[in-house]
């Protein structure tokens, strides 16, 4: 593994669990003594451990692979490289580390519960593709999807928590707004979403409007709380939030895909 957020010591201790010898790699001090205080081989030799290891999981920020790749590119050749970064297509990633089978997958912040909704992009013919999967099914669901929809993928699973958590913060604050006392507000809030998600799952077969149509009455509450939302324009800013945050993704490769060819 190398890493060093948060989301990388999280991968390497769910991988450890499933019975694999993991040694992780961060910048920081920090980083470090939280990783080894949770009984992990770390260090801060990117080399290193891609010289040792058989299957390296790519976990740092998109920004920080050109430094990551120039350090690793002459030790990954048979390899199998498994990318966690967003935005760095399979295409960047082989000219950049040549001779290593590369997979690439987005989890996102559930992981941290063994709850990741993770997408996995293994190329075609590609020979440790069902032993990558094994290997991120240990914290969670795992979803085959083409390529070209990972940038959708990062903006709906791997920003959605945090657009769910907006919606969250602005229900709780309305809770408060109309007398709830805060700790019953904030119960309150996250076990709406949680057991209205639970509902829509045991029945697969609704649509979330036919949902919404089972609670609404003519004339009654919740049509007039549906009539604000709307006159706001709130399912328009969800999707124009969801194809910004899909636009940035495609930015973000562009700019990374640039830092590579003039280091090249």
């Amino acid at each position: 593994m190398i890493g060093g957020g948060k989301v990388g010591s999280i991968i390497a201790l769910s991988l450890r669990e499933c019975g694999a010898d993991v040694r992780v790699t961060a910048r920081s001090r920090e980083t470090l003594e939280r990783l080894r205080g949770l009984g992990l081989d770390a260090s801060n030799c990117n080399k290193c451990v891609a010289t040792w290891a058989d299957y390296i999981f790519l976990a740092v920020k998109p920004y920080q692979f050109p430094l990551v790749a120039q350090e690793i590119r002459d030790h990954v050749n048979g390899k199998t490289i498994i990318s966690v970064m967003a935005a760095i297509s399979t295409r960047v990633l082989s000219e950049a580390l040549p001779g290593a089978e590369i997979h690439r997958t987005m989890p996102n912040l559930n992981i941290r519960i063994r709850r990741s909704l993770t997408a996995l992009y293994s190329p075609p013919g590609a020979a440790h593709s069902e032993k990558v999967r094994e290997m991120l099914s240990c914290f969670g669901e795992v979803y085959e999807v083409p390529e070209d929809l990972m940038d959708a993928w990062t903006a709906v699973a791997g920003s959605g928590p945090a657009i769910v958590a907006e919606f969250l913060d602005a229900f709780f604050l309305a809770s408060l707004a109309v007398g709830l006392p805060r700790g019953i507000a904030r119960s309150l809030v996250v076990k709406l979403i949680e057991t209205t998600a639970q509902y829509l799952s045991a029945h697969s077969d609704l649509h979330p409007a036919e949902l919404r149509d089972e609670v609404t009455t003519p004339a009654g509450t919740t049509i007039a709380a549906i009539g604000i939302l709307e006159g706001r324009g709130f399912k328009s800013a969800v999707i124009e939030a969801v194809r910004a945050a899909t636009r940035r993704a495609g930015e973000i490769e562009k700019e990374i895909e640039r830092k590579l060819l003039a280091k090249a």
